[in-house]
């Protein structure tokens, strides 16, 4: 018998791959939701999420990804910050994910991007760039950013950028202040102790196709913001653990001992 056998359920609920079903709607995930939507397709502002590792800003991406990818306003990419030194290596990366050839120097690469961008605004396109892990961005590549901003209307920025990162993301671009004040922040913070438990409870209504509640205590639940300090991945990672235990030892509900437990065998610390 496995773990899904033994609960009665349908998948595993505490994966901790980013599949966007498992995204927990809270107050804070809503409203960056909202402003990305809102502000790519009105070609309002570029944009930079940052927040804290296993704060679920990647979850969240891909689940904007998703869902922005059937409105055929859209022209969208979602491209992982490449492990690339210069401007012109990442220029290529950005013109290969849209289809459009690039040249031997530099300056009339751009000069063939901004001719495509030119063309999707005529189109009535939005052409959208999501970049995950922009942490990794060095300074010559966010000045190509700044570059391709510049491409503009007198009404609207032809290219739309949303970069998200750990926290080291935001410290970069208050650096460099010229891209600071073209960028709007959308900072992911920890949850609070209700969400967290409400979040745990969501992944299992998803995972059990709302058939049963999620065998943990509320002291259990207590336990796991303590060690998690609100991080949804260390959560999700800490209550997989206790399912396995649970399973093991082949009990049905969670306390805060069994919590104990498993964040010990993860080396979790309060």
């Amino acid at each position: 018998m496995t773990i899904i056998e033994y609960f009665k359920l349908n998948e595993e609920p505490f994966r901790i791959s980013p599949n966007p079903r498992f995204l927990f709607l809270n107050e804070q995930v809503k409203e960056a939701s909202s402003k990305v939507t809102y502000m790519t397709k009105h070609r309002t502002a570029p944009l930079y999420m940052y927040g804290a590792i296993g704060s679920g800003k990647t979850t969240l991406l891909r689940r904007l990804y998703e869902e922005l990818q059937d409105d055929t306003t859209y022209n969208l990419r979602l491209l992982f910050a490449p492990n690339v030194k210069s401007s012109m290596a990442f220029l290529r990366a950005i013109m290969d994910a849209f289809g459009v050839p690039t040249d031997r120097a530099y300056d009339r690469s751009l000069k063939l991007f901004e001719g495509f961008l030119i063309e999707q605004y005529k189109q009535n396109k939005v052409p959208t760039l999501f970049i995950d892990e922009a942490q990794n961005m060095t300074r010559d590549i966010l000045k190509l950013v700044h570059y391709l901003l510049n491409f503009e209307t007198r009404d609207v920025k032809l290219l739309q950028i949303v970069l998200t990162g750990q926290d080291e993301l935001a410290e970069k671009v208050k650096r460099y202040q010229e891209l600071r004040s073209r960028m709007i922040p959308i900072a992911i913070n920890s949850m609070s102790p209700a969400d967290l438990q409400n979040m745990l409870r969501f992944r299992w209504s998803v995972a059990s196709g709302n058939t049963s509640q999620a065998p943990f205590s509320d002291d259990a639940f207590q336990e796991v913001f303590a060690y998690t300090k609100g991080l949804p991945r260390d959560a999700i990672k800490l209550a997989d653990e206790v399912l396995r235990h649970l399973y093991i030892s082949q009990q049905d509900t969670a306390t805060a001992a069994e919590v104990t437990h498993a964040a010990r065998q993860l080396d979790m610390e309060k």
